[in-house]
């Protein structure tokens, strides 16, 4: 499977970690430079927020916009591709994962999520397909988790259709109608934030550059709050006919003690 990872070009700590990760799991991959938030003017970040209820810093806009990016790449290369952020620590048997991902004929509508989020989530009471180690489980409530998913060609030409107007990325993918979203159990990949344990992880600590920048107009911002309660309360009623809220599964045993030490 084809690996994408965002990765802006000046995270040379980052860049060194990812490489050092891939080659240990022996996975193939390629960087793709992130769009930069000081590349945003501020009328950019005005216009964006404009858009969406909640404050939006710089950096929401530039992460939509590198995401986009790569959903337009998976388009022109015609491939189902997994999609990481440069801050993704991958389990062990991460690549066991991604063939049991691949052997499955792919369903045009869906994406998988892989990433560990600390807040529950609402999820079917059953998988929908196991290897033994890992499940898919279709999920009806996600409002975080974009360092690590895999998405094909058709799902990615939606996504981009459906995102010409800017919103925050998490919480606007994973609530999309039409797209079958599953997450996979125990989640192989983890922010370095979330990860206990790791003597250096201040190189993964995102700041930001600018101010919050929110909605010019109070109704506008209310009615696109309403807008979002009704999402919100869509997925409730459907995860309250067939599904449960938890919290994510995920296996600390299967992640290296302290990434960040991981060598070649």
């Amino acid at each position: 499977m084809k690996i994408l990872i965002i990765s802006r070009k000046a995270e040379e700590k980052r860049r060194q970690f990812q490489t050092q990760q891939m080659r240990r799991l022996g996975l193939d991959f390629k960087f793709l430079d992130a769009f930069e938030a000081r590349d945003l003017s501020a009328e950019d970040c005005q216009k964006a927020a404009n858009s969406w209820p909640s404050p939006t810093l710089r950096e929401d806009v530039a992460c939509f916009t590198s995401h986009r990016i790569a959903w337009q790449i998976i388009i022109d290369r015609n491939e189902q591709t997994l999609i990481l952020e440069d801050d993704a620590v991958l389990a062990e048997s991460f690549a066991d994962v991604l063939a049991s991902i691949e052997a499955r004929a792919e369903d045009g509508d869906c994406a998988y999520d892989l990433e560990f989020a600390p807040r529950p989530h609402i999820l079917a009471r059953t998988p929908v397909w196991t290897d033994g180690i890992y499940r898919a489980t279709r999920v009806f409530q996600n409002r975080v988790g974009t360092a690590g998913y895999v998405i094909g060609p058709r799902a990615a030409k939606r996504m981009l259709e459906d995102t010409k107007i800017y919103g925050l990325l998490d919480a606007y993918m994973w609530h999309r109608a039409w797209l079958k979203a599953y997450q996979i159990e125990p989640a192989p990949v983890i922010q370095m934030q979330f990860l206990d344990g790791s003597a250096d992880k201040t190189a993964f600590v995102r700041r930001s550059i600018d101010r919050a920048f929110t909605p010019r107009s109070k109704l506008r911002k209310n009615l696109m709050r309403l807008c979002l309660e009704g999402i919100k309360t869509r997925n409730l009623i459907r995860g309250w006919l067939g599904g449960v809220k938890r919290p994510l599964r995920m296996d600390r045993a299967s992640f290296p003690l302290d990434p960040t030490k991981s060598g070649d």
